[in-house]
């Protein structure tokens, strides 16, 4: 169990400090355990070792028992700790219920807040005085008062304000106003109102015991949501973008949800004059392939000429979107261009919530649907804290999925013929005009828009859904201060790495961290559906692609300059060819010169003191923007930070499944020595593994030929009926393994690799490993090759070495081929064998060797030495990569001779003794190879989708595996049976040497986009890891046994 805390040094006496540490301890470990260490983090000069019961620690108001266990309520993930007093500032928000109402600023500069109303009098104002404090510049110090009355009633009244205060746009003055539930309160540039009663009841949230909140999401959230309508999503769906003119008669009409149908009618984005827009279409010519400004020569590392490299044209449109609910059978955009400016010439604008009958009552409740459609920071807020049930409530296909809101503006209705006042501007990033969305600005004001923009997200997405990336390299400013502002950032969830990707959290403030990101994101980009040529793809092509992606999604942040002049050129390539995975780039700048040139929409903050919204130069004459202080996001951010989903639509088999599976467990090797490997090796092939291979639907384990000449048996992990093991010789004789970045892929390839060395000698059994993606992606298989049975490690990456090795293999087939005549591999063996009666000696004694009685009398097979031809396995990872290589593999040019060798193997091989283990994240590029084709046993670990688990085991269920419980997997037999299981792991430290006493260490945000620290895994003799500890005792064993390795094939 792992769980991050914040722990506030004391106040007084000793200079104290705030801590952020990662506390690293077993599951029912005691608070004390870790007290002392805690309080030495905070500075208070404790030692580190002190008894837990001389620390006070407080959560809030609440002092903790020095009993309480870390990982369950309130020690769970993000929680602050204060030492010795306690912090009420950080105290849990109270429930209420007693407060007859709710004062929620939702939107302007400082939006967000929420202020229980519990009777008297309340200021509001820009002073510190206030009651509420706001940091908009247009309030004054002490503007206006908000009373609650015996019987409840709430009335306001304006303090003689500058700038004045209203109530759905009626004046105030110093004589009390009431103010009803709903009524919208402004002053200055900031939006108040009034909610009624409690709180909504929060989802169920159950702790796991490792520092986690499981909510269950209600029906319509984002893990129970399903398709409606189509696969492929309209540009102009689910708020209507706006379109130079009424919208064409082809686009296809967007999937509606029901609660979506069932809202009134909404107004349509802005139209915008002809000659407006802050953005291109996607057909629109530019001056440059993709990049930021040209550079000068020479100024690689300048940010003064970063950004966008040309100016607008006036045949542009505006790509921002309003929100507009879809509505079935709509064949036009309401409120065209040309409409609305028609509207505009004449003045009908109507009045909006000043207006009067049934007109004003039809205005103000379509303004209302917006409002509830798109939430408002206060509303974001209240949703992490409860959680409330509008919780991750946009999966992938949800029709408002990656639609953000930027703030509020006065726009047309439906009809056109009134205003609705103060309803949220949004923008669409699944749009094909808006991709990549700029913000511009102040940086004070640029960073609070960016926290709203960012906390909504994260609100309305869940992990599962959105993942986010922020690049924050800009070395205009410090590191320290880049950090800083964002630090907030670091509690999410979404910030995870869930594909694989080599760092603790998705972060980048350096270059080497950026340089890291950026070409993880363009991994991903190569591995998508435009496949290497990405960087080169058609608008078009991008925009056809991205109309069938179902998610999840990722949103890179780009945070001023990102360094070279390399990064910036792949960050256009990205924020331009991303969507196609379901990647968008939120760019932020200062000024809008130095946005990147692909970004589709701009938003620039505006006016004196840059409270509104310009997207330069149409759209709405004023968007208010909203904006959150860093108090607000750290506080949202630590609500959120232990929340994780319940997988409720898993089957109730998965769930009897372990979390985790440790090989030499599974091996019955908890304690590996030589002496066991040998009694292992030396056993009849009838034993426990042999028979448990084959089961759930296989083959007879082993037949007469299967026996002779090597056992290839290899023990996967665990399943619900027990030890899942395979036969590659009697089951195989090839196995083909796929899954996700990030699902196990490797790990369970090494634990075959394992498993097939402890159950054979190694001159009866040769492993040859291939890591198709070369020292690419990490250590790989290279961390198996201390085991005796391994001739031969090709890293793909060198192209004389690849045709070398391929010329090998292929020579090594046909010298099989030769020695055996036209015989089968076991019955070549089987001619070639002699037996002997096994024979007690004094150390057996009574009780035998372990084996049952039954075993004990059988005879031990032994092949004549002038005729050994041992087993041989080639393993290979990333067999995708070798055969759809990326434009700059630096194997590219021999990929294809090392493929052709393969796909020999996967012919011939079965009749030669020649194995097959080969693994794919990409299902749909090595379908139909010979490899795919002649492997009868198939392994599918979570994929990203239903068609790529399709593809591997013939069933979508591995597209809904857990990616927090890697190795969790889909086995299918040759008879066609599939069954879940666990994969054992083998690289995890082993239990004796794992540091069990929990740990407190200081967490460096800065340095977490870096490579985790890590072991080496191939250290022997008191190696740290199961791998290293049975690679040892396999060595030590071989040798005692004489068996020495199989010749090298290069």
């Amino acid at each position: 169990m792992q769980i991050r805390l914040t722990v506030l040094g004391p106040r007084s006496g000793r200079a104290g400090r705030t801590c952020d540490v990662l506390v690293t301890a077993p599951a029912g470990t005691a608070l004390s355990a870790v007290s002392g260490a805690l309080a030495s983090g905070a500075g208070s000069g404790q030692p580190a070792r002190s008894s837990g019961s001389s620390v006070a620690l407080y959560s809030g108001a609440e002092r903790l028992d020095p009993g309480a266990l870390l990982g369950m309520p309130p020690l769970v993930d993000g929680a602050v700790l204060s030492l010795h007093t306690p912090a009420e500032q950080h105290a849990e928000p109270p429930s209420g219920a007693s407060a007859p109402a709710r004062l929620c600023v939702i939107g302007g500069p400082d939006s967000g807040g929420v202020h229980l109303l519990q009777g008297g009098q309340v200021r509001i104002g820009r002073s510190a005085e206030a009651d509420v404090p706001l940091d908009d510049p247009d309030v004054s110090r002490l503007h206006c008062t908000v009373t609650v009355a015996a019987d409840g009633r709430v009335t306001v009244a304006d303090l003689g304000s500058t700038n004045g205060t209203t109530v759905d746009d009626r004046p105030v003055g110093e004589r009390p106003v009431a103010l009803s539930p709903g009524a919208l309160l402004r002053i200055g540039e900031s939006t108040l109102h009034l909610e009624p009663g409690p709180r909504d009841a929060a989802v169920p949230a159950a702790p796991d015991s490792e520092g986690h909140l499981r909510v269950t999401l209600p029906p319509g959230n984002a893990s129970t949501t399903g398709r409606t309508g189509g696969t492929t999503r309209a540009a102009g769906g689910h708020g209507s973008a706006t379109y130079p003119g009424p919208r064409p008669e082809s686009a296809p009409a967007a999937h509606t949800s029901p609660e979506a149908a069932a809202m009134p009618p909404r107004p349509s984005a802005p139209p915008v004059p002809p000659a407006a827009g802050p953005s291109r279409r996607l057909d629109t010519p530019r001056s440059g392939s993709h990049g930021y400004a040209d550079h000068a020569e020479g100024t690689d590392d300048s940010a003064a000429t970063y950004g966008r490299g040309e100016r607008l044209r006036p045949d542009d449109t505006v790509q921002v979107r309003v929100p507009k609910p879809p509505q079935p059978g709509a064949g036009r955009v309401a409120g065209t261009i040309g409409a609305w400016a028609r509207r505009l010439a004449a003045g009908r604008t109507g009045t909006g919530g000043a207006g009067q009958g049934a007109d004003g009552a039809r205005l103000a409740a379509e303004a209302a649907a917006l409002r509830e459609r798109w939430p408002d920071p206060a509303t974001v807020l209240l949703t992490a804290l409860g959680p409330g049930r509008r919780l991750w409530e946009r999966g992938p296909d949800h029709p408002d999925a990656l639609t953000l809101r930027l703030g509020t503006a006065d726009l047309p209705s439906e009809d056109g013929a009134g205003t609705l006042r103060t309803v949220p501007f949004t923008v669409d990033l699944r749009d094909p005009h808006t991709f990549a969305l700029g913000l511009a600005g102040p940086r004070p004001r640029l960073a609070g828009l960016a926290r709203a923009v960012l906390a909504q997200a994260c609100a309305l997405h869940s992990p599962s859904t959105l993942e986010l990336v922020l690049i924050s390299a800009d070395r205009s400013r410090g590191a320290e201060q880049r950090a800083d502002e964002w630090s907030w950032l670091n509690w999410l969830p979404q910030l995870r790495p869930a594909h694989g990707q080599d760092c603790r959290l998705l972060l980048a403030f350096d270059r080497d961290q950026a340089a890291a990101r950026v070409t993880e994101l363009a991994r991903r980009l190569e591995e998508g559906p435009l496949g290497s040529g990405w960087a080169a793809a058609a608008p078009e092509a991008v925009a056809e692609a991205a109309a069938h992606r179902e998610g999840p999604y990722t949103l890179v942040v780009v945070d001023g300059d990102p360094g070279s002049a390399t990064l910036r050129d792949t960050l256009e390539r990205i924020a331009a060819a991303g969507p196609s995975v379901g990647m968008h780039v939120l760019c932020l700048a200062e000024s809008p010169d130095r946005l990147a040139t692909e970004c589709g929409a701009v938003a620039q903050l505006s006016g004196d003191v840059a409270t509104t919204l310009r997207m330069d130069p149409y759209g709405p004459a004023q968007v208010v923007v909203d904006a959150v202080s860093p108090a607000w996001a750290e506080r949202f951010a630590r609500a959120l930070a232990p929340l994780r989903e319940t997988d409720t639509a898993a089957p109730r088999a998965r769930n009897a499944l372990p979390r985790t599976v440790r090989l030499l467990d599974a091996l019955d090797l908890a304690l590996a020595t030589p002496a066991k490997i040998t009694a292992r090796w030396d056993g009849t092939p009838d034993d426990a593994d042999a028979q448990e291979a084959g089961q759930d639907g296989g083959r007879p384990a082993l037949t007469g030929y299967a026996r002779a000449g090597g056992r290839a048996l290899a023990v996967l992990g665990s399943g619900s009926g027990g030890r899942v093991v395979v036969d590659l010789a009697a089951e195989g004789p090839h196995l083909m393994v796929g899954g996700a970045a990030g699902s196990g892929k490797t790990e369970l390839l090494r634990s075959i690799a394992s498993a097939l060395a402890a159950a054979e000698r190694p001159d009866r059994l040769a492993l040859v490993l291939v890591d198709g993606a070369g020292t690419e992606r990490g250590e790989g298989l290279r961390a198996v090759t201390d085991l005796p049975h391994v001739s031969t490690y090709l890293a793909a990456s060198d192209p004389t070495r690849m045709r070398e090795f391929a010329q090998a293999l292929g020579a090594e087939l046909k010298r099989r081929e030769e020695l055996l005549g036209g015989q089968g591999f076991g019955e070549w063996h089987a001619d070639r064998m002699v037996t002997v009666p096994r024979q007690s000696t004094a150390r057996d004694g009574g009780r035998g060797d372990g084996r049952k009685p039954s075993e004990q009398g059988a005879l031990r097979v032994q092949t004549r030495s002038d005729s050994a031809l041992p087993r041989l396995v080639v393993v290979v990872d990333d067999f995708d990569a070798l055969v759809a290589p990326g434009l700059g593999s630096t194997g590219r040019p021999a990929a294809g001779s090392v493929v052709r060798a393969l796909e020999a193997v996967a012919r011939e091989g079965e009749r030669l003794g020649v194995h097959l283990i080969a693994s794919t994240g990409r299902p749909e590029r090595t379908s139909g190879t010979e490899a795919d084709e002649r492997s009868r046993l198939r392994i599918a670990l979570r994929t990203e989708d239903p068609a790529s688990a399709a593809l591997l085991v013939h069933v979508e269920d591995p597209a809904g595996l857990d990616e927090e419980v890697p190795g969790r997997g889909y086995l299918r037999r040759p008879g066609g049976a599939v069954a879940p299981f666990q994969a054992g792991r083998v690289s995890g430290r082993i239990p004796r040497t794992a540091t069990l006493r929990p740990t407190v260490v200081p967490l460096e945000w800065e340095r977490m986009g870096d490579p985790p620290t890590r072991r080496p895994l191939r250290e022997l003799g008191n190696g740290p890891t199961d791998l290293a500890l049975l690679a040892s005792a396999l060595q030590r064993a071989a040798e005692s046994a004489g068996a020495g390795p199989a010749q090298p094939l290069v």
